[in-house]
């Protein structure tokens, strides 16, 4: 019983990672893609594209902010090979 609700548990994990991850992704495709658009555009285009380009950038930030906040939470249950190595000082 146990083993399966450490199972489901970690396949939750999984699928909030795996979100996150695809949510800061699209958040920085969408960025990268309005910087591209403000560089090319000139005259009143131009001030409309940098305001894109600052929405886009906020968004792109709050997922990062969101996956970090999940890889953390899910630090118990990673795989040891995925935790960070310890420092030969500790």
């Amino acid at each position: 019983m146990i083993d399966k609700i450490e199972m489901d548990i970690a396949a939750i994990g999984v699928r909030l990672l795996d979100n996150a991850y695809l949510a800061w992704f699209g958040a920085e495709t969408e960025c990268e893609h309005a910087l591209h658009a403000w560089f090319r555009r000139t005259g009143d285009q131009r001030a409309t594209a940098y305001f894109a380009y600052c929405a886009a950038l906020d968004r792109e930030e709050a997922a990062a902010r969101d996956l970090e906040r999940v890889w953390e939470l899910a630090a118990p249950c990673r795989h040891p090979a995925l935790r960070p190595a310890e420092s030969a000082a500790e």
